[in-house]
């Protein structure tokens, strides 16, 4: 593996950052709101694509959204780059996937969104080698904490040494381990498997979460990844919130982390409650080593080992 490419510089007041339709195209009526609370630390939010009515629910054909992605993320247009909503369509672009010049016009940017951003997270670190962020799309900063947890993380006030927000937090198999930090939405992982944009997860720190899925479509998910072999060398494992799944009488198991037990084994687990679908959501960098510490008796934690920037000051 090469040297993984950081954003170049955390956010700061004066920048632009531009919000990226990788997904459903629909409006949300909170967005003047988060608009605004984008405003207030000093960034200007630009929406860098015209929806094409003809494509909807899309706002352009797949190759085209493809384009607009990697000119945006290796153009140098902005330092920030945000997906304006989760919900379907970004694995559509993955197929007009083509490898641009890596000379980021100088400038890495930093790109942030979750759920159906896992696909482009996946590519950007498979392909570019490209740290980015797990955390709220431009919809979920509407919420106030989750919006709090986002600017520490984007503008540099979370450091090096310092611990990623895991909320109400326990271990599930004690343990210590270090190393890249990679994953996101278990269910868009699994689908990856088979394709050049899974992730090489040797030696990494897995976060998995989701939403709105049986215990059975869990189990499956992780016994494809499993089965691809692509799980063999993790050094740990986090499990995020897997809300929205109500309990049934052929479960494969009584809980998701006892799912995930019966997988990995030998390495430390741990279970927190902030870096998904939940509200509130911390945001987390992704491909930036950290120090992984499940103890038997307190509660774990999750500290980074390098700035998730090239130049954090």
């Amino acid at each position: 593996m090469g040297r993984v490419l950081h954003p170049t510089r955390p956010l700061r007041s004066g920048d632009a950052i531009l919000v990226v339709r990788t997904g459903l195209v629909a409006p949300f009526p909170e967005w003047d709101a988060v608009r605004l609370r984008l405003e207030s630390v000093g960034l200007s939010p630009v929406l860098c694509d015209d929806p094409d009515q003809a494509f909807f629910p899309y706002a352009a054909s797949d190759k085209e959204r493809m384009r607009r992605f990697l000119s945006v993320v290796t153009g140098g247009q902005g330092t920030g780059i945000l997906s304006y909503r989760g919900g379907s369509g970004a694995i559509r672009l993955l197929g007009g996937w083509e490898d641009p010049e890596k000379d980021f016009s100088g400038k890495v940017p930093l790109v942030c969104g979750f759920s159906d951003m896992t696909y482009l997270h996946a590519a950007l670190a498979r392909k570019l080698l490209l740290a980015t962020f797990w955390g709220p799309n431009a919809r979920e900063l509407f919420h106030p904490e989750s919006f709090d947890l986002w600017w520490k993380m984007v503008s540099g006030t979370i450091r090096k040494g310092d611990a990623l927000a895991l909320g109400t937090a326990r271990t599930l198999r004690p343990g210590r381990a270090s190393g890249r930090l990679l994953g996101g939405n278990l269910e868009s992982l699994a689908h990856l498997c088979g394709t050049p944009f899974l992730p090489d997860f040797t030696g990494a720190i897995l976060l998995i979460e989701d939403v709105d899925e049986p215990l059975y479509a869990i189990d499956r998910a992780l016994r494809t990844l499993s089965l691809s072999g692509g799980l063999d060398r993790l050094a740990g494992v986090v499990v995020g919130p897997f809300s929205g799944w109500t309990p049934r009488g052929d479960d494969p198991a009584p809980s998701v982390a006892d799912l995930v037990l019966s997988l990995f084994g030998r390495i430390p687990v741990m279970e927190a409650a902030l870096p998904g679908h939940s509200v509130p959501m911390a945001t987390w960098p992704l491909n930036v080593l950290v120090d992984m510490r499940c103890p038997e008796e307190d509660a774990p934690t999750l500290v980074l080992l390098e700035s998730p920037f090239e130049n954090p000051a």
